[in-house]
Order: structure tokens, then C-alpha cells, then sequence
């Protein structure tokens, strides 16, 4: 099976120093692949959330003379933007790949999906393996990875439904491979991965 044309020059874009020289590589070489992996990928994805999804270049705004630290592309259901909804990403930093379930952003619909989450808390503690490589990264210093999430709590799941409260942080979790070990990941690996992810997605996703 085909990997997904991630190599080490690519990771390698994030040690440059300059932080505009860096955006730029970044935005012209490593968002266009991604964009790439996000096309081969919307076709599965969609069948793992269980409805049409959109692919959107998910760009974070860059503080003068900060250099950026990640890449993204995200996968929603609506046309209008990934913010305020919740979404899957892919995501490259300087030393991982990423699958992610997230919403940023706010919206009205945020207090319905904080409230669907603090119903499903028990059965997601129950799911075990899938999420017992679950990391939380709200926060993330984009170098040495959190902890390993308790995913295996209820408390757990209702701390992150409380971020999810109008004004909260929001929510930001995933599974991560080494750069290593994305180079040689293939597309159904990848996917794999979000169906581990996706009992999460739905929960936010069915949410009123």
C-alpha cells in the first residue's frame, strides 16, 4: 500500500529559523501535501463520521516574529469553515504527525456539544483501546508530547466537555506517530486511526 509522500524534508521546513522564511516554506510546500493527503483521505473519512465532510485548509494566525509550529488541514461538515464545529484534522509539527478531533472557535452549538459529551462520559471511558493512545493538546508547547490521556474516566471526558462550555478553551485531542513513523504510513493506517477516533466525532457531531 502506498504511503502517504511524507519524507524528512519535510519535517525538516520547521527547523528554519527565520519565522517568515519558515511560514513560507511551509505555506508552499507542506500545506499543498497536506492538502493532497486531505483529498485522498475525505472519501474515508466521510465513511468514518458517518456523513459528507469538507476539506479546509485549517491556517492558525501567526504573531508577528513568532515562527510557526504546526500545519493543518481539517474535515467538517459544512462548507462554511472548520471554526466553532467540530472537526478532524491532520496535522504535521516538527517531529509528529497528527490525528486530531477538535473544535475551536466559538458557536451556539458549543453548549449542546459540551452537554452531549457529559452524557456519553461513561460509555467513551468504556471504549478502551481505541484511546489508550488518546493525548490532550490544548496548550502544547509543540515539542516533548503531553501524557498519554485517562481516557479509561469518565472524569476525564467531563473535564474536556466543560472546555467545551461557551468560553472555554475548547478541545483539542489525537493520536500522534513518530516523523519516522509517518514516513512510512500509508493511507489506511491513517484512516484506521480516525475510526478510532470517530466514536468522539459523533458524539460533537450529533449534537443539537
Amino acid at each position: 500500500m502506498a504511503g502517504l509522500g511524507l519524507g524528512p524534508g519535510d519535517f525538516e521546513l520547521f527547523e528554519i529559523d527565520d519565522p517568515d522564511a519558515r511560514a513560507a516554506a511551509l505555506d508552499a510546500t507542506l500545506q499543498p501535501k497536506l492538502r493532497i493527503i486531505g483529498d485522498l483521505c475525505l472519501p474515508g473519512l466521510a465513511r468514518v463520521a458517518g456523513r459528507p465532510l469538507v476539506l479546509h485548509d485549517a491556517r492558525t494566525p501567526r504573531r508577528r516574529g513568532q515562527a510557526l509550529e504546526e500545519v493543518m488541514v481539517a474535515f467538517c461538515d459544512t462548507p462554511k469553515g472548520w471554526r466553532g464545529v467540530p472537526y478532524l484534522a491532520v496535522a504535521l509539527t516538527r517531529h509528529h504527525l497528527h490525528a486530531r478531533v477538535g473544535v475551536r472557535g466559538e458557536s451556539p452549538r458549543r453548549t449542546a456539544m459540551r452537554d452531549a459529551l457529559v452524557r456519553e462520559a461513561a460509555n467513551l471511558a468504556k471504549k478502551g483501546k481505541p484511546f489508550r493512545k488518546l493525548r490532550q493538546f490544548d496548550g502544547w508547547n509543540f515539542e516533548e508530547l503531553p501524557e498519554t490521556a485517562p481516557a479509561h474516566s469518565p472524569a476525564f471526558w467531563e473535564e474536556l466537555a466543560e472546555a467545551l462550555a461557551p468560553g472555554g478553551t475548547g478541545l483539542d485531542v489525537g493520536i500522534t506517530f513518530l516523523a519516522e513513523e509517518a514516513r512510512n504510513l500509508a493511507q489506511g493506517d491513517l484512516l484506521g486511526v480516525f475510526r478510532d477516533l470517530s466514536p468522539l466525532y459523533k458524539v460533537l457531531g450529533n449534537a443539537a
